[in-house]
């Protein structure tokens, strides 16, 4: 593997588990890391790849927003979630976030599998099952999506920071990217 994609890659792992660290922290991603994170990967795509690696790290910054924005306005992710796959654009470029925020997509998806799972095997806990029958009945029978909101204290109800699904998403790409 070359050095400068070792550059890219540490600083934007740096990125996302600092980010993930400081959002289990204060459930919150600063505008200040992900800023610094996304200004860092426009100026090293630029010392590494001049005027092509400004667009690379302008059209990643664009797919990083696309990636996760339809999640954000369907209030499944946060805002700073999608200004961190933004950020983490600048450095991998358009394909690289596209194919780590779909990763990222899943691993979330995994982890809402694990919450939803926890709450059979806690009996004290609000099973979302039911909620999710009714759901998939009325669209079986009627064709028309319904969706009912998690009760007060049903596990689905709680939110876990999908920064973490980025983290581990990004970095499983780069691990799939590694030259064996």
């Amino acid at each position: 593997m070359r050095h400068e994609h070792l550059l890219i890659y540490g600083f934007v792992l740096l990125l996302v588990w600092s980010a993930s660290a400081w959002d289990l922290r204060q459930r919150r991603i600063p505008n200040f890391l992900v800023l610094a994170g996304a200004a860092l990967g426009l100026l090293l795509q630029i010392a590494l790849a001049g005027s092509g690696g400004a667009l690379s790290a302008i059209y990643g910054l664009l797919v990083g927003l696309a990636i996760l924005m339809p999640g954000y306005l369907m209030g499944f992710t946060g805002a700073g979630d999608v200004k961190l796959m933004a950020a983490a654009g600048t450095f991998l470029g358009p394909v690289g976030v596209l194919q780590a925020g779909l990763i990222s997509i899943v691993i979330g998806g995994i982890i809402g599998l694990v919450f939803s799972a926890s709450a059979l095997l806690n009996k004290s806990a609000i099973s979302p099952w039911g909620r999710y029958r009714v759901m998939v009945k009325t669209l079986v029978v009627t064709g028309k999506p319904l969706y009912i909101s998690p009760q007060e204290g049903e596990v689905m109800g709680r939110k876990f920071p999908f920064v973490v699904s980025i983290a581990i998403g990004t970095t499983g790409w780069m691990i799939w990217q590694w030259p064996l």
